[in-house]
């Protein structure tokens, strides 16, 4: 075998294996997890091997992509087939977050981080009870302490919030009443539903780290 072909065999291979983790994992990979799950040798390997992956299942029509959700990579049902897939899943809507639920939320998506005593001063209202529940509900977690009196907690948006939403990265926030109009809804999903990403491996380049 020609060292050319061993290369071609290399990167089938890579390939192959990527896609069996990104049908088999229920959260998004990272490049450097791929890679080394894989024997890729880079992360670069695996770039490659996602815009070939990419542009193959675009090129045969597939109903599907790889898309680049909250720092990593994961199979997407493309957009037309949102309301078939929904069907399916109906049974497993999860409750719908409450009003006050939903304020808190958006205030902590766009202000992040930001303390309690801070989003009760723009809610108004004690906000314990709500972040809690956000919290058992993994879309919000403390990241830190605030200086001053007390150091109070600092609560953000988890991976979590973002693998829900189908974002890559925060700078990828919906309006305000976007984020609640799809937090109310209350759907869920095994795979999001959203747009594929431009099969360009060096476009990818910049995300995929953890």
């Amino acid at each position: 075998m020609s060292d050319e072909n061993e290369i071609e065999t290399e990167r089938t291979r890579i390939e192959r294996a990527v896609e069996a983790l990104l049908f088999a994992s229920d959260t998004p990979l990272p490049a450097p997890k791929l890679a080394a799950l894989t024997g890729a040798p880079s992360a670069r390997s695996v770039l490659e091997a996602l815009g070939a992956l990419t542009a193959h299942y675009r090129d045969t029509g597939r109903a599907f992509a790889i898309v680049e959700v909250a720092g990593g990579y994961q199979v997407a049902t493309l957009p037309e087939f949102a309301p078939l897939v929904t069907q399916l899943f109906k049974g497993k809507r999860r409750s719908r977050l409450t009003q006050p639920a939903l304020e808190t939320l958006a205030i902590v998506a766009y202000r992040q981080p930001i303390s309690r005593m801070q989003i009760e001063s723009i809610r108004g209202v004690n906000c314990e009870g709500v972040l809690l529940t956000l919290v058992e509900r993994e879309l919000v977690a403390i990241v830190g302490r605030a200086e001053g009196l007390g150091k109070p907690f600092l609560y953000a948006t988890t991976k979590k919030f973002l693998e829900y939403l189908g974002l890559k990265d925060f700078r990828d926030l919906p309006s305000i009443e976007d984020l609640e109009r799809r937090f109310d809804l209350g759907e869920t999903v095994d795979r999001p539903l959203v747009p594929p990403p431009a099969p360009d491996a060096d476009a990818a380049a910049g995300g995929g780290g953890e």
